[in-house]
């Protein structure tokens, strides 16, 4: 019997667990955006929602922020958006930012950077 691929939500909440485990600072930027209502639509954009903003921030000991798009282990791929804010990011002193495939492949990367 195959193995069920994780959707994005269960591999970010096993990220969300390790991270509190990790005792690291961090949050979900909520940016979901789906709605067919035209006003709640118009709300976000005036208040300040904007595509592409990475899933996750966090805090990590040695003064840096990473940022995290998440995206499941098989598949999913970054949207135009998400690829510009990436790279910007990138561009930000102290900041990280990167898409990452998987609990797995997000934990490797704190745990690399927290050895720093």
């Amino acid at each position: 019997m195959p193995i069920p691929i994780l959707s994005e939500y269960q591999e970010q909440c096993l990220l969300v667990q390790y991270l509190e485990l990790k005792g690291l600072l961090f949050s979900k930027i909520a940016q979901e955006t789906f709605t067919r209502s035209w006003g709640i639509k118009m709300k976000n954009k005036l208040s300040g929602v904007r595509p592409g903003v990475p899933d996750m921030i966090i805090i990590l000991p040695t003064q840096k922020l990473l940022f995290i798009e998440m995206k499941r282990s098989k598949g999913g791929r970054l949207s135009p958006e998400q690829d510009k804010w990436i790279k910007e990011l990138n561009n930000c002193h102290g900041v990280i930012a990167t898409e990452t495939h998987g609990f797995e492949e997000a934990k490797n990367i704190i745990d690399h950077l927290l050895e720093e």
